[in-house]
């Protein structure tokens, strides 16, 4: 089964979120979860590390972008 975010590697992480009453699935290589995960994960941990920078900018957008790709689809989404 193939990664269904990049379609070139194969799927070894597979994620289910409850959406309401169903469940939405995510088939991720190990590439595209680690990108995603680890990223929302940094920006975690960097948020509750007193005295650390603030985030700049881009990486604000870069965490907003994983978040966006991580979330299931809203109603109505096919």
């Amino acid at each position: 089964m193939r990664c269904q975010r990049c379609g070139e590697r194969e799927a070894e992480i597979f994620l289910t979120q409850q959406q309401g009453d169903g469940f939405y699935t995510e088939d991720l290589c190990p590439a595209c979860a680690r990108r995603d995960q680890g990223l929302i994960l940094g920006a975690l941990i960097q948020a509750q590390t007193p005295g650390a920078p603030a985030l700049s900018p881009a990486q604000e957008e870069a965490i907003r972008d994983a978040l966006d790709r991580a979330a299931p689809p809203g109603p109505g989404s096919s």
